[in-house]
Protein backbone atom coordinates (compact mmCIF):
# COMPACT_ATOMS: atom_id res chain seq x y z
CA UNK A 1 0.00 0.00 0.00
CA UNK A 2 1.54 2.97 -0.68
CA UNK A 3 1.16 6.48 0.87
CA UNK A 4 0.29 9.48 -0.85
CA UNK A 5 2.86 11.84 -0.74
CA UNK A 6 1.75 15.42 0.40
CA UNK A 7 1.77 18.67 -1.74
CA UNK A 8 3.93 20.91 0.51
CA UNK A 9 1.53 23.46 2.22
CA UNK A 10 1.36 27.03 0.25
CA UNK A 11 1.40 29.54 3.06
CA UNK A 12 0.00 32.51 0.77
CA UNK A 13 -3.40 33.48 1.13
CA UNK A 14 -5.93 33.36 -1.78
CA UNK A 15 -5.49 37.29 -2.30
CA UNK A 16 -1.81 37.20 -3.17
CA UNK A 17 -2.00 33.74 -5.03
CA UNK A 18 -4.34 36.06 -7.45
CA UNK A 19 -2.28 38.77 -7.18
CA UNK A 20 0.50 36.81 -8.16
CA UNK A 21 -1.08 34.94 -11.31
CA UNK A 22 -2.12 38.28 -12.89
CA UNK A 23 1.25 39.70 -12.76
CA UNK A 24 2.82 36.21 -14.26
CA UNK A 25 4.10 37.30 -17.72
CA UNK A 26 2.14 35.47 -20.76
CA UNK A 27 3.91 35.31 -24.18
CA UNK A 28 1.48 36.12 -26.97
CA UNK A 29 2.32 35.04 -30.81
CA UNK A 30 -0.11 37.16 -33.03
CA UNK A 31 -1.98 35.04 -35.97
CA UNK A 32 -0.24 35.84 -39.47
CA UNK A 33 -1.56 39.26 -40.65
CA UNK A 34 -2.36 41.21 -37.40
CA UNK A 35 1.32 41.80 -36.53
CA UNK A 36 2.15 44.94 -34.45
CA UNK A 37 1.97 48.39 -36.14
CA UNK A 38 5.42 49.62 -36.04
CA UNK A 39 5.44 53.01 -33.82
CA UNK A 40 6.02 55.64 -36.16
CA UNK A 41 7.48 59.55 -35.38
CA UNK A 42 5.71 62.12 -34.04
CA UNK A 43 5.18 64.17 -36.44
CA UNK A 44 3.59 67.14 -34.15
CA UNK A 45 4.68 70.79 -34.30
CA UNK A 46 7.15 71.50 -30.94
CA UNK A 47 4.28 73.93 -30.06
CA UNK A 48 1.97 71.05 -29.94
CA UNK A 49 4.47 69.12 -28.10
CA UNK A 50 5.07 71.48 -25.49
CA UNK A 51 1.29 71.70 -24.60
CA UNK A 52 0.84 68.03 -24.00
CA UNK A 53 3.70 68.15 -21.86
CA UNK A 54 2.20 71.12 -19.96
CA UNK A 55 -1.37 69.27 -19.58
CA UNK A 56 0.51 66.05 -18.36
CA UNK A 57 2.11 68.12 -15.63
CA UNK A 58 -0.85 69.55 -14.46
CA UNK A 59 -2.36 66.32 -14.09
CA UNK A 60 0.51 65.44 -11.72
CA UNK A 61 -0.13 68.71 -9.93
CA UNK A 62 -4.12 66.86 -9.16
CA UNK A 63 -2.63 65.20 -6.17
CA UNK A 64 -1.60 68.06 -4.13
CA UNK A 65 -4.91 70.53 -3.95
CA UNK A 66 -3.67 73.54 -1.77
CA UNK A 67 -6.10 75.78 -0.54
CA UNK A 68 -6.21 79.44 -1.88
CA UNK A 69 -5.22 82.78 -0.46
CA UNK A 70 -7.92 84.91 1.21
CA UNK A 71 -6.27 88.13 -0.03
CA UNK A 72 -8.47 87.56 -3.23
CA UNK A 73 -11.89 88.59 -1.75
CA UNK A 74 -10.08 91.29 0.30
CA UNK A 75 -8.74 92.84 -3.05
CA UNK A 76 -12.70 92.33 -4.15
CA UNK A 77 -13.89 94.28 -1.85
CA UNK A 78 -11.77 96.96 -2.04
CA UNK A 79 -11.84 96.94 -5.97
CA UNK A 80 -15.78 96.90 -5.91
CA UNK A 81 -15.79 100.25 -3.18
CA UNK A 82 -13.17 102.00 -5.65
CA UNK A 83 -15.37 101.45 -9.26
CA UNK A 84 -18.57 102.46 -6.87
CA UNK A 85 -16.90 105.85 -5.88
CA UNK A 86 -16.15 106.10 -9.28
CA UNK A 87 -19.43 106.34 -10.24
CA UNK A 88 -20.42 108.15 -6.86
CA UNK A 89 -18.32 110.75 -8.76
CA UNK A 90 -19.70 110.89 -12.04
CA UNK A 91 -23.46 111.53 -10.26
CA UNK A 92 -22.03 114.10 -7.99
CA UNK A 93 -20.59 115.78 -10.75
CA UNK A 94 -23.63 115.90 -12.71
CA UNK A 95 -25.99 117.12 -9.75
CA UNK A 96 -23.69 120.04 -9.71
CA UNK A 97 -24.21 121.17 -13.15
CA UNK A 98 -28.01 119.93 -13.48
CA UNK A 99 -28.45 122.45 -10.20
CA UNK A 100 -26.12 125.37 -12.15
CA UNK A 101 -28.72 124.61 -15.18
CA UNK A 102 -31.66 124.92 -13.02
CA UNK A 103 -30.29 127.79 -11.05
CA UNK A 104 -29.30 129.47 -14.74
CA UNK A 105 -33.27 129.09 -15.74
CA UNK A 106 -34.67 130.27 -12.84
CA UNK A 107 -33.17 133.66 -11.76
CA UNK A 108 -29.51 133.72 -13.32
CA UNK A 109 -26.37 132.56 -11.95
CA UNK A 110 -23.91 135.05 -10.14
CA UNK A 111 -20.32 134.63 -11.57
CA UNK A 112 -19.03 133.98 -8.06
CA UNK A 113 -21.32 130.85 -7.88
CA UNK A 114 -20.62 129.54 -11.09
CA UNK A 115 -17.03 129.76 -10.76
CA UNK A 116 -17.38 128.17 -6.76
CA UNK A 117 -19.06 125.24 -8.65
CA UNK A 118 -16.49 125.26 -11.17
CA UNK A 119 -14.40 124.75 -9.08
CA UNK A 120 -16.17 121.85 -7.28
CA UNK A 121 -16.16 120.36 -10.36
CA UNK A 122 -12.96 120.65 -10.65
CA UNK A 123 -12.10 118.79 -7.39
CA UNK A 124 -14.27 116.24 -8.32
CA UNK A 125 -12.32 115.55 -11.43
CA UNK A 126 -8.89 115.72 -9.95
CA UNK A 127 -10.12 112.88 -7.01
CA UNK A 128 -11.64 110.70 -10.35
CA UNK A 129 -8.52 111.15 -12.37
CA UNK A 130 -6.46 109.58 -9.07
CA UNK A 131 -9.01 107.22 -7.96
CA UNK A 132 -9.52 105.63 -11.29
CA UNK A 133 -5.77 105.09 -11.45
CA UNK A 134 -5.44 103.81 -8.04
CA UNK A 135 -8.20 101.39 -9.69
CA UNK A 136 -5.92 99.38 -12.48
CA UNK A 137 -2.88 98.40 -9.65
CA UNK A 138 -5.53 96.87 -7.57
CA UNK A 139 -7.19 95.26 -10.33
CA UNK A 140 -3.94 94.06 -11.49
CA UNK A 141 -3.54 92.59 -7.82
CA UNK A 142 -6.45 90.89 -7.64
CA UNK A 143 -5.95 88.94 -11.34
CA UNK A 144 -2.60 87.65 -9.97
CA UNK A 145 -3.89 86.00 -6.84
CA UNK A 146 -7.09 84.80 -8.82
CA UNK A 147 -4.29 83.13 -11.31
CA UNK A 148 -2.29 81.96 -8.37
CA UNK A 149 -5.39 80.27 -6.75
CA UNK A 150 -6.73 78.58 -9.66
CA UNK A 151 -3.22 77.05 -10.05
CA UNK A 152 -3.06 75.95 -6.11
CA UNK A 153 -7.04 74.93 -6.49
CA UNK A 154 -6.85 72.86 -9.69
CA UNK A 155 -3.38 72.09 -10.27
CA UNK A 156 -4.11 74.19 -14.17
CA UNK A 157 -1.22 75.91 -15.13
CA UNK A 158 -2.19 79.65 -15.17
CA UNK A 159 1.00 82.13 -15.50
CA UNK A 160 -0.38 85.24 -13.15
CA UNK A 161 2.42 87.67 -14.51
CA UNK A 162 0.62 87.00 -17.91
CA UNK A 163 -2.71 87.00 -16.30
CA UNK A 164 -1.96 90.18 -14.91
CA UNK A 165 0.00 92.04 -17.21
CA UNK A 166 -2.90 91.53 -19.76
CA UNK A 167 -5.00 93.94 -17.64
CA UNK A 168 -2.51 97.33 -18.10
CA UNK A 169 -1.96 96.64 -22.08
CA UNK A 170 -5.29 96.57 -22.74
CA UNK A 171 -6.24 99.31 -20.26
CA UNK A 172 -3.06 101.46 -21.90
CA UNK A 173 -3.06 100.34 -24.94
CA UNK A 174 -7.17 101.59 -25.25
CA UNK A 175 -6.08 104.94 -23.66
CA UNK A 176 -2.88 105.40 -26.41
CA UNK A 177 -5.87 104.93 -29.11
CA UNK A 178 -8.21 107.07 -27.91
CA UNK A 179 -6.03 109.86 -27.18
CA UNK A 180 -3.84 109.59 -30.73
CA UNK A 181 -6.41 108.46 -32.98
CA UNK A 182 -10.19 108.71 -31.77
CA UNK A 183 -9.59 112.13 -30.80
CA UNK A 184 -7.95 113.42 -33.47
CA UNK A 185 -10.09 112.17 -36.04
CA UNK A 186 -11.88 114.13 -38.38
CA UNK A 187 -14.64 112.00 -39.86
CA UNK A 188 -16.52 108.98 -38.25
CA UNK A 189 -14.59 106.49 -40.39
CA UNK A 190 -11.60 107.21 -38.55
CA UNK A 191 -13.29 107.65 -34.84
CA UNK A 192 -15.04 103.94 -35.62
CA UNK A 193 -11.67 102.82 -36.73
CA UNK A 194 -10.04 103.83 -33.29
CA UNK A 195 -13.18 102.41 -31.29
CA UNK A 196 -12.77 98.78 -33.00
CA UNK A 197 -8.95 98.94 -32.06
CA UNK A 198 -9.91 99.98 -28.23
CA UNK A 199 -12.05 97.34 -28.42
CA UNK A 200 -9.75 94.52 -29.27
CA UNK A 201 -7.02 96.07 -26.70
CA UNK A 202 -10.07 95.08 -24.04
CA UNK A 203 -10.30 91.77 -25.23
CA UNK A 204 -6.95 91.21 -23.83
CA UNK A 205 -7.68 91.06 -20.30
CA UNK A 206 -10.86 89.85 -21.47
CA UNK A 207 -9.41 86.55 -22.92
CA UNK A 208 -6.86 86.05 -20.12
CA UNK A 209 -9.94 86.07 -17.10
CA UNK A 210 -11.81 83.62 -19.22
CA UNK A 211 -9.01 81.39 -19.36
CA UNK A 212 -9.23 81.64 -15.59
CA UNK A 213 -13.15 80.85 -15.58
CA UNK A 214 -12.50 78.11 -17.26
CA UNK A 215 -9.87 76.27 -14.89
CA UNK A 216 -12.17 77.07 -12.40
CA UNK A 217 -15.11 75.99 -13.83
CA UNK A 218 -16.68 79.37 -13.67
CA UNK A 219 -19.42 81.11 -15.06
CA UNK A 220 -18.67 83.04 -18.13
CA UNK A 221 -21.30 85.51 -18.58
CA UNK A 222 -20.74 87.84 -16.11
CA UNK A 223 -17.05 88.40 -17.80
CA UNK A 224 -18.74 89.09 -20.78
CA UNK A 225 -21.39 91.25 -19.77
CA UNK A 226 -18.57 93.43 -17.66
CA UNK A 227 -16.68 93.58 -21.30
CA UNK A 228 -19.97 94.70 -23.03
CA UNK A 229 -20.57 97.83 -20.49
CA UNK A 230 -16.80 98.89 -20.52
CA UNK A 231 -17.47 99.39 -24.09
CA UNK A 232 -20.67 101.14 -23.67
CA UNK A 233 -18.54 103.29 -21.21
CA UNK A 234 -15.96 103.87 -23.41
CA UNK A 235 -17.98 104.53 -26.76
CA UNK A 236 -20.15 106.97 -23.97
CA UNK A 237 -16.97 108.83 -22.93
CA UNK A 238 -15.75 109.43 -25.71
CA UNK A 239 -18.46 111.09 -28.10
CA UNK A 240 -20.60 111.66 -25.61
CA UNK A 241 -18.54 113.13 -22.87
CA UNK A 242 -17.68 112.15 -18.84
CA UNK A 243 -16.88 113.85 -15.72
CA UNK A 244 -13.01 114.04 -16.68
CA UNK A 245 -13.61 116.08 -19.97
CA UNK A 246 -16.64 118.08 -19.42
CA UNK A 247 -16.00 121.17 -21.22
CA UNK A 248 -16.83 124.03 -19.05
CA UNK A 249 -16.56 126.86 -21.74
CA UNK A 250 -19.84 125.10 -22.97
CA UNK A 251 -22.63 127.78 -22.57
CA UNK A 252 -25.58 127.41 -20.58
CA UNK A 253 -28.08 126.44 -22.73
CA UNK A 254 -26.01 123.17 -23.27
CA UNK A 255 -25.64 122.60 -19.39
CA UNK A 256 -28.38 120.12 -18.86
CA UNK A 257 -27.27 118.07 -22.12
CA UNK A 258 -24.39 117.41 -20.45
CA UNK A 259 -25.73 116.77 -16.48
CA UNK A 260 -28.34 114.57 -18.65
CA UNK A 261 -24.72 112.74 -20.16
CA UNK A 262 -22.73 112.57 -16.55
CA UNK A 263 -26.11 110.94 -15.28
CA UNK A 264 -25.95 108.25 -18.25
CA UNK A 265 -22.37 107.68 -17.21
CA UNK A 266 -22.54 107.42 -13.63
CA UNK A 267 -25.71 104.74 -14.28
CA UNK A 268 -22.91 102.67 -16.54
CA UNK A 269 -20.67 102.94 -13.97
CA UNK A 270 -22.58 101.39 -11.58
CA UNK A 271 -23.67 98.63 -13.99
CA UNK A 272 -19.76 98.09 -14.13
CA UNK A 273 -18.99 97.51 -10.92
CA UNK A 274 -21.77 95.31 -10.56
CA UNK A 275 -20.60 93.31 -13.27
CA UNK A 276 -17.36 93.53 -12.28
CA UNK A 277 -18.13 92.37 -8.91
CA UNK A 278 -20.18 89.59 -10.11
CA UNK A 279 -17.25 88.25 -12.40
CA UNK A 280 -14.95 88.34 -9.75
CA UNK A 281 -16.64 86.74 -7.04
CA UNK A 282 -17.67 83.78 -9.69
CA UNK A 283 -13.98 83.35 -10.45
CA UNK A 284 -13.46 83.02 -6.76
CA UNK A 285 -16.50 80.49 -5.89
CA UNK A 286 -15.58 78.09 -8.78
CA UNK A 287 -11.89 78.36 -7.50
CA UNK A 288 -12.92 77.16 -4.20
CA UNK A 289 -15.68 74.87 -5.40
CA UNK A 290 -12.41 73.30 -7.21
CA UNK A 291 -10.30 72.79 -4.15
CA UNK A 292 -13.33 71.44 -2.08
CA UNK A 293 -14.21 69.18 -4.47
CA UNK A 294 -10.62 67.98 -5.21
CA UNK A 295 -9.67 68.18 -1.72
CA UNK A 296 -12.70 66.16 -0.55
CA UNK A 297 -11.87 63.79 -3.35
CA UNK A 298 -8.41 62.99 -1.75
CA UNK A 299 -9.76 62.10 0.93
CA UNK A 300 -11.89 59.52 -0.26
CA UNK A 301 -8.82 57.77 -1.60
CA UNK A 302 -7.04 57.80 1.14
CA UNK A 303 -9.65 56.13 2.97
CA UNK A 304 -10.39 53.73 0.52
CA UNK A 305 -6.92 52.89 0.61
CA UNK A 306 -6.82 52.19 4.81
CA UNK A 307 -9.62 50.04 4.20
CA UNK A 308 -8.05 47.92 1.70
CA UNK A 309 -4.43 47.67 3.43
CA UNK A 310 -6.76 47.14 6.87
CA UNK A 311 -8.32 43.81 5.00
Amino acid sequence: MTTPQLEPHDSSTPRRAEARATITKTTITPAPGNEPVPETRDKRGIFDRIGKRGSTDGEKELASPEEPFAEGGKLRVVLAFMLSGLALLTIGGAVLVLLLWQQERASGVLTTQLARTWELFDALRIVERWLAVAVLPVATAWIAVAAINVRRATGIRRNPVIAAGSLPFGVIGAWYIGGELVADADDWVGQASGFVLQAVFLAVPLLALLRLAQAADARNRPLRVTYVVSLVYLAQLQFLGGLSNTDQSSPAAEWGRVGAYLIIGGLIQVLGALSANEAARSIEEGTENRFQLRNRFGEALLAQAARGSAT
